[in-house]
């Protein structure tokens, strides 16, 4: 059985061979370790620190090579792909180094470096608005029309590289930043937004079902198998944003894509993370039929999931964030083999971590996680 039946099997809540793996992210550290290799991959420091110096290709080349160099030392049966930084890339001014960690760019836009996740942000805050003009709107679908192709080079090469044999899943699809980018704000601005302003969101809709449309007819055109968009709408506690504020703001686009990207021949996943049992039924009635992330951690279960939702959905998980940071490789194995225990029955399981395999994460858990699901993971 390819890679491809296995996961296409799983979906169609069949048993196939075996559980079949595959990976949100796997970030950089974890790459090196297992390629033997500096990459770029889901490296965003240097990334960043790359662009900033115009070497796009040297980073896009990396990612290339450096994810199929991951993806054939794991043999994992789902190549996530997404969009890469445009050759028309340019840094005009780069941003000087004003201290340890700390740049600033020529506007005054102040850049610090967090090593929680090994990057560089602004965190200089935006001021926002809380009208669309016309303008607006006619400007962003410009800005859809003219997107360069060469912002799919990473896809272009997996689907030729891989796309017989392996199931491949783009995550590109984004039904949050089209509806808020106009606006100018900082997150708390939109999600403020999100009560204040709703009628104003709206008008964005046809600019995020514009750009969700262009990335779905391309990644049809190339073979892609799976279309995932990755916001995550929850928290430890529950939903970040109120949930019937979701159902009025996202909901109606999520559904739209969703039936787009069925249109075209492709599968719709999600990725949240967080509390979200408030929108469950939300999710699955919008059409989704794969749900990556989920966080027993902030509360949620795989056991309920897989007897609530376990005919219509597919779930994306089987070791927790936190256990590959903090836990000893006993109790990876425990975790591990509960899930499959609990999820494999009558298909409908992908295995992977519950968000992905982050940095500073404890790469020999993760590598005993596969071990195991490849021992016990077995129909």
């Amino acid at each position: 059985m390819t890679s491809k039946e296995r996961v296409f099997k799983t979906i169609n809540h069949e048993e196939p061979d075996r559980v079949p793996i595959g990976e949100w992210g796997i970030d950089h550290d974890h790459v090196s370790h297992i390629i033997g290799r500096h990459t770029f991959w889901r490296n965003r420091k240097d990334t960043t620190l790359a662009l900033w110096d115009n070497r796009r290709d040297e980073v896009v080349g990396s990612m290339k090579e450096d994810y199929a160099a991951l993806i054939e030392a794991l043999d994992l049966d789902i190549v996530t792909v997404e969009l890469v930084p445009s050759k028309k890339h340019h840094t005009a001014d780069k941003p000087r180094e004003i201290s340890a960690g700390t740049w600033q760019d020529c506007r005054g836009n102040v850049y610090k470096y967090a090593a929680s996740n090994d990057s560089i942000s602004c965190v200089t805050k935006k001021e926002g608005k809380e009208e669309i003009e016309r303008e607006d709107i006619e400007r962003a679908l410009e800005d859809i029309e003219e997107m360069d192709e060469s912002q799919f080079e990473l896809i272009d090469y997996c689907c030729e590289r891989f796309g017989k044999e392996k199931t491949i899943l783009c995550r590109s699809i984004d039904i949050y930043n089209p509806l808020f980018n106009a606006f100018h704000g900082d997150y708390d601005h939109n999600l403020m937004l999100t009560l204040t302003a709703p009628e104003e969101i709206e008008k964005m809709r046809p600019v995020c079902l514009a750009y969700n449309r262009k990335i779905i007819s391309y990644c049809a055109k190339k073979g892609v198998d799976i279309m995932m968009q990755g916001q995550d709408f929850g928290m430890n506690s529950g939903c970040i944003i109120n949930p019937a504020s979701i159902r009025s703001v996202f909901m109606p686009v999520i559904h739209q894509v969703n039936r787009d990207i069925e249109s075209a021949g492709m599968i719709p996943f999600y990725h949240c993370c967080g509390n979200i049992w408030d929108i469950m039924d939300d999710f699955v009635n919008a059409g989704y039929k794969g749900y990556q992330s989920v966080q027993e951690s902030a509360g949620m279960s795989n056991e309920i999931l897989k007897k609530k939702y376990g005919d219509r959905l597919t779930f994306w998980t089987g070791v927790q964030c936190e256990t590959l940071v903090e836990k000893s490789l006993p109790e990876v194995k425990q975790e591990v083999e509960r899930n499959l225990e609990v999820l494999m029955p009558g298909g409908g399981y992908i295995f992977g971590s519950t968000n992905s395999v982050q940095y500073g994460a404890k790469t020999d858990n993760y590598l005993r996680a596969l071990e195991i699901v490849r021992e016990k993971g077995k129909y």
